[in-house]
């Protein structure tokens, strides 16, 4: 029997309502789901993606061209009911996405409904945790824990997404090192040189694994590129 794969961190799984987040005003009273699609930073301001599915879908594009929280958006990929939106938001100070950069936490998932966002946040520690628990209180951010676990990493339960082993290594290093991390706790300089490549072609290595991540995330859909 093999040996079990580390204790890397701590997972928390939470709720928080609709009220006062960028796009609840269209999730409420609607059969709209959105889900925000994980990826890979490649710039120093990271710019997230996410699909927004539903009858509904046309609300978005209305809410992110009016709202004042968006500083730019694009509408990458439309398919029936469905789209992929690239956005780039002004982060609200003592939000609660500040909140949890604040304590090296990182979302990796995080989905909207009528019913509300739900959000898995990774910790290196239950320290971390336990102090954006206590952050989000004195803050008055409402939140409601669900679930806190152990998170456990084991690279060969991991899907790949269509990921070559070296991107793979890429990712796993820059994620080691906290390239990811804002602010950054290393450069793509430092990484580079730990694998013995140029800082321009880790970048590339980074971009195509990012690529592929989206790729993954909207499989199956019926996209029309909104690119000529």
């Amino acid at each position: 029997m093999g040996d079990a794969p580390p204790v890397t961190g701590y997972e928390v799984e939470l709720g928080c309502p609709l009220d006062g987040s960028y796009l609840g005003a269209a999730l409420e009273d609607s059969d709209l789901e959105i889900v925000f699609v994980p990826g890979v930073q490649t710039s120093e301001t990271p710019v997230p993606y996410f699909t927004a599915q539903g009858p509904d879908v046309d609300v978005v594009d209305d809410l992110l061209e009016s709202h004042a929280g968006v500083e730019e958006y694009e509408l990458v990929a439309d398919g029936r009911e469905e789209r992929l939106y690239r956005c780039r938001w002004v982060i609200e100070e003592d939000g609660i996405i500040s909140t949890i950069r604040t304590h090296d936490g990182i979302v990796r998932q995080m989905e909207g409904s009528s019913d509300g966002w739900v959000l898995s946040v990774f910790f290196p520690t239950n320290e971390h945790a336990a102090q954006f628990h206590d952050a989000c209180l004195e803050q008055q951010i409402a939140i409601d824990i669900r679930r806190v676990e152990r998170s456990r990493l084991d690279r060969r339960q991991l899907p790949n997404y269509g990921l070559s082993e070296k991107q793979l290594t890429a990712l796993e290093l820059a994620f080691v090192r906290g390239y990811f991390e804002t602010p950054k706790e290393s450069s793509l300089t430092n990484i580079a040189a730990e694998i013995d490549i140029s800082e321009q072609a880790l970048s590339q290595r980074l971009r195509r694994a990012l690529n592929h991540l989206v790729e993954s995330a909207i499989d199956g859909g019926e996209y029309e590129s909104t690119k000529e």
